[in-house]
């Protein structure tokens, strides 16, 4: 039950974070006069893959460390990596080959999950974990 609420609290600093990074890269296309629906079916297409692509670490992380076999924890880690990679990667090509999504939109959001946990972490420092 512990890893649940665990994986649940980090995915939803992404979620968050990753609206934050929406709300600034639709105010940036607003302000260059380039803002329309192409733009946010674009990020929230790049949003989601990402929201995606957190959650299913999380997950193959716990089911990994619940391995007693190293061979078996290693290969679970290995697996769980390239299905996840495979995913993502269907995702952008998909959101960069149609045209009803705008291609910076699409990567803008996949590209800021390590700013995002960085910027989380910063300010949770203040704050008391229980």
């Amino acid at each position: 039950m512990f890893t649940h609420n665990v994986t649940l609290k980090e995915t939803m600093k992404i979620v968050i974070g990753e609206a934050v990074v929406l709300a600034l890269m639709f105010a940036v296309f607003a302000l260059a006069d380039r803002f329309d629906r192409t733009v946010v079916l674009g990020g929230l297409l790049g949003a989601a893959a990402n929201v995606m692509y957190f959650f299913l670490i999380c997950i193959g992380v716990n089911s990994a460390s619940h391995e007693e076999n190293k061979k078996r924890q290693k290969m679970s880690f290995s697996i769980s990596y390239y299905l996840r990679l495979i995913l993502l990667g269907i995702c952008v090509a998909i959101g960069l080959k149609l045209d009803c999504f705008n291609n910076i939109a699409v990567v803008v959001p996949v590209l800021m999950t390590r700013p995002i946990l960085s910027v989380a972490e910063i300010l949770g420092k203040g704050v008391k974990e229980q």
